[in-house]
């Protein structure tokens, strides 16, 4: 009679797994493909995030070995990467527009290095990089209010570009006559110990050239008052 019952019970429950197999399979089935085929596109997608980097960085390097190419060819090599998603777009970018500013075409260069500068998605060091760029484009034709809209804020102490900040305001401050402003941004230059020695070499030049037109300056001032 044990038996009996046993077997009973086993045609039970046999049952009732039959009954949620029919009501809940097809669902479980659809789950477990959604869950194989979701991780295997993550994992594509890994791999091909890796190999368009790969790829990428390829031809950034192949386009840039040659520091004397024309602009045209640059911008033909780089094209693709400058308009596409990966980590070279920027670096892309900036390699054109150096391109553009060595060939003397300088408005458009200007306008390639501000485009980088404006875009929120490029790395801030890269965006700072780009605006000293553009700012030592315009140093013989922009004016001094211009310049410091531009850069002024990247001479705080903290910035990675603070050197080359400063030297853009000093020069534009010299060619403007503003020696004694100049002098500030020179002398900045070379209190501060992190200042590279070719930086230092160049401001020490810039200072002897001052030392003749401060005094003329505080003369004007004195005899205007």
């Amino acid at each position: 009679m044990t038996d009996f019952f046993r077997e009973v019970d086993e045609e039970i429950r046999r049952d009732q797994m039959k009954k949620l197999w029919e009501r809940f399979g097809p669902a479980l089935i659809a789950v477990a493909v959604l869950i194989v085929v979701g991780t295997g596109g993550y994992r594509f997608w890994q791999w091909y995030e890796v190999r368009a980097a790969g790829s990428a960085g390829e031809a950034y390097y192949n386009a840039v070995r040659d520091a004397d190419a024309a602009p045209q060819t640059v911008a033909a090599e780089l094209g693709e990467l400058a308009s596409g998603g990966t980590g070279f777009r920027a670096l892309a970018k900036m390699r054109i527009a150096g391109a553009q500013a060595e060939a003397g075409d300088t408005q458009a260069a200007i306008a390639a290095f501000d485009a980088v500068a404006d875009d929120g998605a490029v790395d801030n060091l890269l965006r700072d990089m780009a605006r000293i760029r553009a700012a030592y484009l315009l140093i013989d034709t922009a004016d001094l209010a211009a310049l410091k809209s531009r850069v002024e804020d990247l001479t705080l102490a903290t910035n990675a570009f603070r050197h080359s900040a400063r030297e853009i305001l000093g020069l534009s401050a010299f060619r403007a006559g503003e020696y004694t402003q100049a002098a500030q941004w020179f002398d900045a230059i070379m209190a501060d110990t992190a200042t590279p020695q070719d930086l230092r070499n160049r401001t020490e030049l810039m200072q002897s050239l001052l030392t003749s037109r401060l005094p003329a300056e505080t003369e004007s001032e004195e005899s205007g008052q």
